[in-house]
């Protein structure tokens, strides 16, 4: 069972990994955490589902954020 340290932690990681792909426009990181974090199911699963509502949140704004965010998301949703 997991506490509200390991979410909120997880959930930051995934942060940083969206952060981190800028450069390079390298979304791999990104949609292998998501994947795996999918994959291990239980709240693993619960805080990719906040992950993903975060992503669109981003997609949503008109800044650069919300192109990278778009892109990775629509790579997860081919990805299904």
């Amino acid at each position: 069972m997991s506490n509200d340290k390991e979410r909120h932690a997880l959930l930051a990681k995934g942060r940083l990994l969206f952060d981190s792909c800028f450069p390079e426009n390298d979304y791999a990181c990104v949609i292998g955490y998501v994947d795996h974090n999918l994959a291990q199911g239980g709240w693993r699963a619960e805080v990719m589902a906040e992950f993903i509502r975060w992503l669109r949140q981003q997609r949503d704004t008109a800044t650069h954020h919300g192109e990278h965010a778009a892109a990775i998301l629509q790579k997860l949703e081919n990805d299904e």
